[in-house]
């Protein structure tokens, strides 16, 4: 096991970034998912694609470079995929107060995707963290 390189529990790097992560994740996930949206895509099928990406591999680096812990980072990079569809959620319901009569399914169903890309990719990172470990100076 390897020893963390900050000193005590409180100064640790990573959590600092765990809101610009969620900031970056949401704003990654938002931007095709509501091109694809706008399209004519229904919600599950919208959100796949380069946002997902983004959310495993914010995930992976969380874990693997800034060396936070499996549940804050997966938390972190996760939880931007229902921030993204709420952000478009209540865009659509000012213009149109009766477009989204099922939002918390909606929501139920970006969580739902969200963990499943934020859990590979804290994986793949947790991975990365054993079998290639920082160097050390």
């Amino acid at each position: 096991m390897r020893k963390p390189l900050y000193r005590s529990r409180d100064t640790a790097p990573g959590r600092s970034l765990v809101l610009p992560i969620l900031i970056v994740c949401a704003i990654v996930v938002l931007l095709p998912y509501s091109m694809r949206l706008d399209a004519g895509e229904e919600l599950p099928d919208a959100l796949y694609g380069v946002g997902l990406w983004g959310v495993a591999f914010a995930a992976m680096f969380a874990r693997w470079r800034l060396g936070m812990s499996l549940l804050p980072s997966a938390l972190a990079a996760g939880a931007g995929v229902p921030l993204a569809v709420l952000c478009k959620l209540v865009w659509d319901l000012v213009r149109d107060p009766t477009s989204h009569s099922l939002w918390p399914f909606e929501l139920v169903i970006a969580a739902v995707i969200g963990a499943a890309a934020a859990l590979v990719g804290v994986l793949v990172g947790w991975g990365l963290s054993v079998f290639m470990p920082a160097a050390r100076s």
